[in-house]
């Protein structure tokens, strides 16, 4: 695995929970090369992280550890790194399309 041991499962579930706010009406599989998948469940209110699948994943993400971290953290931005190939997103656009990230 190429990213540093910050960069770990429990890391990047941590900045999620950070990055996402309120529900969005879907579920998103995040999987990061070399780590087991986790979960945003934005169904309700508020975005919340899960470790086990709550549903079935509306939508993927499939990306690097050092990507997502600069995704969560707002250093990059989401359609910066989808458009440039380090962001793969497949499955439903329309949960995309109502996600909005939190802001500092």
């Amino acid at each position: 695995m190429t990213a540093s041991i910050d960069m770990g499962r429990e890391a990047l579930m941590a900045a999620a929970a950070d990055a996402f706010g309120d529900g969005f009406e879907g579920v998103i599989e995040i999987t990061p090369d070399g780590c087991d998948p986790f979960f945003v469940d934005g169904r309700g209110p508020v975005a919340t992280i899960f470790s086990d699948r709550p549903a079935e994943a509306d939508c993927t993400w499939r990306s690097p550890p050092a990507t997502l971290i600069s995704i969560f953290q707002r250093k990059r931005a989401l359609e910066n790194a989808y458009l440039s190939g380090r962001l793969v997103i497949g499955g439903d656009m329309s949960v995309m399309a109502r996600l909005v990230m939190k802001c500092d």
